[in-house]
């Protein structure tokens, strides 16, 4: 039971070391656009990179901050149905959605795995001056799929246990 519970924690450490990440992508976003502001504005020379590359850090953002945001229920939820039934038949719903969500996880993981592994092998590189590798910004989908993973199953089992934090 230790080892279930030093794993667990292990877990969740990795997905919040993913809500860090994705606010250091926010960051570096807003970094990259504000120096763009001022370079086109102020010098009159716009960059190569910093729209690019901000894409890229809120395609990073939003894909590696999502397990974070499943674990701290910062997704949008509807909850029409939830509030209108008895907490038991809530906490079996809760459940069944966590694991349609992990299901949606586990097919989004495997094929986004397959598509980079494509981009990869095909040596797809971006079209602007910068001929970025695909596969590196599109790493982030399966990272994020991965961390999403572990984050439904983190909630199935406090389903099941009735721990961790619940939905307000």
């Amino acid at each position: 039971m230790d080892l279930f519970k030093t794993l667990y924690k292990f877990i969740d450490r990795i997905i919040r070391l993913g809500g860090i990440i994705s606010g250091i992508f926010i960051v570096l976003m807003t970094g990259m656009i504000f120096y763009e502001i001022v370079s086109r504005a102020i010098f009159n020379s716009p960059t190569i990179f910093a729209t690019e590359l901000s894409i890229y850090s809120l395609i990073g953002s939003c894909f590696i901050g999502s397990g974070y945001a499943l674990r701290t229920f910062s997704h949008i939820t509807v909850d029409l149905v939830t509030n209108a039934v008895p907490l038991k038949v809530k906490n079996i719903l809760d459940v069944i959605s966590n694991l349609l969500g992990l299901l949606f996880s586990v097919i989004f993981t495997f094929y986004s795995i397959l598509h980079v592994q494509g981009t990869y092998t095909i040596g797809t590189t971006s079209s602007s001056l910068l001929r970025v590798p695909m596969y590196l910004p599109e790493m982030m989908l399966p990272i994020g799929g991965v961390l999403l993973c572990m984050a439904f199953i983190l909630q199935i089992i406090d389903g099941f246990s009735r721990k961790g934090e619940t939905h307000a």
